[in-house]
């Protein structure tokens, strides 16, 4: 069924590529957006998101000739383009804002059980603590910034970050190893990074 469906809009974007856009925009927006959305919602606002959803389409169409539906699937093949095109607005955004919170790095802390507006204090010292992370990670600069961002924000492998990056595997592992010494010496010995980066 799928597999079908995305014959037919495939065929569409080669025949009628007006027709064929709209039709892949229709079947795909709500997840693109959500892809887009989880990444950028706590640090971008609304009007970024849907530029980002909207470049994610853009390339897609730009790139319809090259879709080859026996390795991979049109879905598969926009959630790559949206994760790229998330982690490019994420990178121009951090460079932009100075303090920033990002939520699904850092964890949201809710109000649930605080009293007249004020947080526990468990929650309070872990809000410090997740500043105070994201913080040193972009005082690591660049290259160790991005290579931390793409590893344990967007989950990408080191093999992967290593090709986008033009750097060598091992050398990605270095600056990671290195950058969580760094990171460990400045939170805290006892931190948990992974889970820092995951809460």
């Amino acid at each position: 069924m799928v597999f079908l469906l995305e014959e037919k809009i495939l065929a569409l974007l080669m025949k009628k590529p007006e027709a064929g856009l709209e039709k892949l925009m229709n079947t795909y927006a709500g997840l693109i957006y959500t892809i887009v959305c989880n990444k950028l919602s706590a640090i971008c606002p609304k009007e970024d998101i849907e530029e980002c959803v909207s470049s994610v389409f853009f390339e897609a169409f730009e790139k319809r000739a090259g879709i080859d539906l026996s390795k991979g699937t049109i879905k598969s093949f926009l959630a790559t383009i949206a994760k790229r095109r998330a982690i490019d607005m994420f990178r121009k955004s951090m460079k932009e804002h100075t303090t920033v919170l990002p939520l699904h790095i850092l964890g949201e802390i809710t109000p649930e059980g605080a009293e007249g507006g004020t947080q526990p204090q468990g929650q309070c010292d872990r809000l410090d603590t997740r500043n105070l992370l994201i913080s040193s990670i972009k005082a690591l600069g660049e290259p160790d910034t991005e290579i931390f961002i793409r590893k344990y924000y967007f989950g990408q492998s080191t093999k992967v970050i290593a090709g986008l990056m033009n750097f060598k595997e091992n050398t990605i592992d270095k600056r990671v190893s290195r950058g969580l010494r760094k990171l460990r010496t400045i939170v805290g010995a006892d931190i948990d990074f992974q889970e820092r980066m995951d809460s």
